[in-house]
């Protein structure tokens, strides 16, 4: 009931909405029998959706988006059977090109800030994976034979399997990740010098990363802690961007050291900050 509630609530999952407000009515005397302990949200996952996601309340706010929320009946109904789609992403923000995709739906995953599309390309089997809210509500049915759930799961493990590999939600290109899943793509070993007190929040995060490696530098006199952390990790190129936002949260308390084209580009970064505050 928890973990339905916070789903409804936080993540503005309309389907968890309406589980959890049938099941409300139906378990209401038991509690009342606990004294209300039943429904009382001991366990909340609160990371919050910060786009519209339930199409019933965007007709009652009158803020209609128009997106594939508004086809999630149907396009979870070609996820279990395993039927190629046409959608339309409509925004971009990396490259700014609208366009149709034939894809095979894989999974709607919930990350940090919103719901994503895990999918598969119909043409040449590359994953990927897109916010829902950038897909306008154009769902089409390429054909009515589905390939079924073993191919779907196979597809969506190898999909977590990147996941894994990398950092957040970026997949890479068609011709990259050909070779990751062949394992035959070369790895970029990054590392980044973290100072006090940004140094005592990434080392509480011994799971942050599988492959990820922590030397702590000479301690200091004063304080009894390191004086810096040396974090390493081997990535794929197609998750430096994503690296490099995380690190970028904590400003001056982080610095490159590898590869170079990483520090020069957060040096670059840096400059192009102070210039920012000078001209105002």
């Amino acid at each position: 009931m928890n973990a339905l509630l916070s789903q409804a609530k936080y993540q503005g999952d309309s389907q968890a909405r309406h589980i959890y407000q049938t099941l409300s009515k139906r378990l209401k005397p038991m509690d009342l029998d606990s004294k209300g302990e039943l429904f009382y949200p001991v366990r909340a996952h609160f990371n919050r959706a910060i786009i519209h996601t339930d199409p019933g309340e965007m007709m009652l706010k009158q803020q209609n988006r128009n997106t594939l929320f508004h086809e999630l009946e149907a396009l979870e109904s070609a996820i279990f059977r395993g039927l190629p789609i046409e959608v339309y992403l409509s925004r971009t923000p990396y490259n700014g090109q609208a366009t149709y995709r034939q894809v095979y739906p894989l999974q709607l995953l919930y990350h940090d800030i919103a719901w994503y599309l895990m999918m598969e390309n119909f043409d040449n089997g590359h994953l990927a994976i897109s916010r829902i809210d950038r897909f306008k509500n154009h769902l089409k049915m390429l054909n009515s034979t589905g390939r079924g759930l073993e191919a779907q799961r196979n597809s969506l493990d190898i999909a977590h399997h990147l996941l894994g590999n990398g950092w957040r939600l970026s997949l890479g290109n068609p011709t990259e990740q050909q070779l990751e899943r062949q394992g035959t793509l070369p790895l970029i070993t990054v590392k980044v010098r973290f100072f006090p007190p940004a140094s005592r929040f990434v080392e509480e995060g011994e799971r942050r990363h599988p492959k990820q490696k922590i030397v702590y530098g000479s301690k200091d006199k004063q304080t009894g802690e390191p004086v810096y952390l040396d974090y390493s990790v081997n990535l794929p190129e197609r998750s430096l961007n994503e690296f490099s936002f995380w690190v970028n949260r904590y400003l001056e308390h982080a610095q490159f050291l590898s590869p170079a084209r990483l520090a020069e580009k957060h040096r670059q970064a840096a400059l192009a900050l102070v210039r920012k505050y000078d001209i105002q």
